[in-house]
């Protein structure tokens, strides 16, 4: 997520059950990944802090089994940087 955005707009619509990678895009505008994790656990949602998107990435597809979905948010730049 970026920093001028509230993060609590879109982390209350995600499910409190999925398993989270939090990670930063690589930009001046990016929200600190720890700030979001903890808005994240204020609201029930708990994962684990990556200093990359692709270590984040690289992270979840190791952990998925063949019929979890991977799905990768949050901000347009985390997208950009995943792909």
């Amino acid at each position: 997520m970026v920093s001028d955005k509230d993060p609590n707009v879109v982390l209350s619509m995600l499910p409190k059950g999925a398993t989270y990678y939090f990670c930063a895009p690589d930009i001046p505008r990016a929200l600190d990944v720890v700030t979001l994790a903890n808005h994240a656990k204020d609201l029930g949602l708990i994962g684990t802090c990556f200093s990359t998107v692709s270590a984040a990435l690289e992270a979840a597809v190791k952990s998925s089994l063949a019929a979890d979905l991977v799905f990768v948010g949050g901000s347009t730049f985390v997208v950009a940087e995943a792909v």
